[in-house]
């Protein structure tokens, strides 16, 4: 299946977060007692010139004082020190340790998502882009004021290609059955999806494929109220109506919509010429049967006539043959079109089966009352 056109690449969301994150981030200053140990430490951390020394006490910081509000800023000093000089291991793990200590740290996640990208590691950089992408669904539901732009940008565009990834995933799911569950749990992680039409086609596609006849007719009427572009939908929801005797303005309605749509759609990528001219015929045949078959029923000769004439040429099958030349013939004949409807009983009367006998007798009372021999 084709993915929609509001699919964003990973490539496109990457590009447009890391130009946004800036290459250093440092983390505000909490407010540490100095009178205390920690307070202590961390002042000598704030006045220390050496940039070697300073991040030796860094280091040295979250083990002496694990549970310090501290930590979280040498974490982030630590991750941001380290991407400068070009430490990239150092800064990722820094990185990590600081999410460890907050999970919420957006931009410690995008800072990571930049040094793996750096790093020009195609494996790291993805596994930190779903990274970020997971932490700004927590984060930007009730993002902090302080939190700047850049982190922002990047959360949502993180949240983009994860949105990307996971529908991509959920729509090529080569077994129905997982795919169907994959798209389901897709809508629910993501309620504003602008992949919600196309899922509703592919369930639908699914279902059919599964030959879950009750499912696919299901998602097919909720996939008919508003989308007029499934011809195949449309006629299966008319057929179920027309066997079922309920709704016939809805079977009409349906069709002509399907007629008006085959007649519009371009061939399918993928399907040979022939194969798609057989999909057409198919289609239309189907169609125009029920409407003219709902048409006669409620006495609208005209509406019959057309649409039986439009499904004649293409109905092999010898019983439907018969039925439609023997309405075609009823209908003529009240339209007062006498050679017509003679043509058509005549035909109707060479074919074998329930409608011959009853088309002849009535082939004889209309040349008896016409006087045509």
């Amino acid at each position: 299946m084709v993915l929609s056109r509001h699919t964003v690449s990973r490539f496109s969301a990457m590009l447009l977060s890391l130009c946004a994150i800036p290459s250093l981030g440092w983390a505000a200053k909490p407010s540490i007692d100095p009178n205390t140990p920690e307070g202590r430490l961390f002042e000598k951390i704030q006045t220390e010139a050496d940039l070697t020394k300073r991040i030796e006490l860094l280091e040295l910081f979250p083990e002496l004082f694990p549970t310090s509000p501290g930590v979280e800023y040498a974490y982030a000093e630590l991750q941001a020190r380290y991407h400068q000089a070009g430490k990239f291991v150092k800064a990722l793990a820094a990185g990590s340790n600081l999410l460890i200590s907050n999970p919420n740290n957006l931009a410690a996640a995008c800072l990571n998502w930049r040094i793996a990208a750096d790093m020009k590691d195609a494996t790291l950089t993805d596994v930190w882009m779903k990274q970020a992408g997971y932490v700004a669904e927590k984060a930007l539901k009730n993002p902090d004021p302080e939190m700047s732009q850049a982190t922002r940008d990047c959360g949502a565009s993180a949240r983009l290609a994860n949105e990307a990834d996971a529908y991509k995933e959920a729509v090529t799911a080569k077994n129905p059955a997982d795919r169907i569950k994959l798209l389901e749990a897709f809508l629910v992680n993501h309620p504003q999806t602008t992949h919600a039409g196309d899922i509703e086609v592919a369930v639908f596609l699914a279902y059919r494929e599964q030959g879950d006849a009750a499912k696919a007719l299901a998602a097919a009427e909720k996939l008919v109220a508003h989308n007029d572009t499934r011809e195949d939908a449309m006629l299966l929801v008319a057929e179920s109506y027309f066997k079922a005797g309920k709704d016939p303005n809805a079977v009409v309605s349906l069709s002509k919509k399907a007629i008006d749509r085959v007649n519009k759609s371009e061939k399918p990528v993928g399907l040979s010429d022939a194969d798609w001219a057989r999909n057409k015929t198919a289609e239309l045949t189907q169609a125009n049967y029920m409407i003219g078959s709902i048409s006669f029923q409620a006495e609208k000769w005209e509406a019959a006539d057309q649409a039986f004439r439009a499904a004649l040429p293409n109905l092999t099958d010898p019983r439907f043959r018969a039925e439609v030349l023997n309405s075609l013939g009823w209908a003529n004949y009240k339209l007062k079109n006498v050679s017509d409807s003679i043509k058509f009983y005549i035909d109707c009367t060479n074919i074998p089966g329930p409608f011959q006998q009853a088309a002849s007798k009535t082939l004889n009372t209309i040349t008896a009352e016409y006087r045509i021999k």
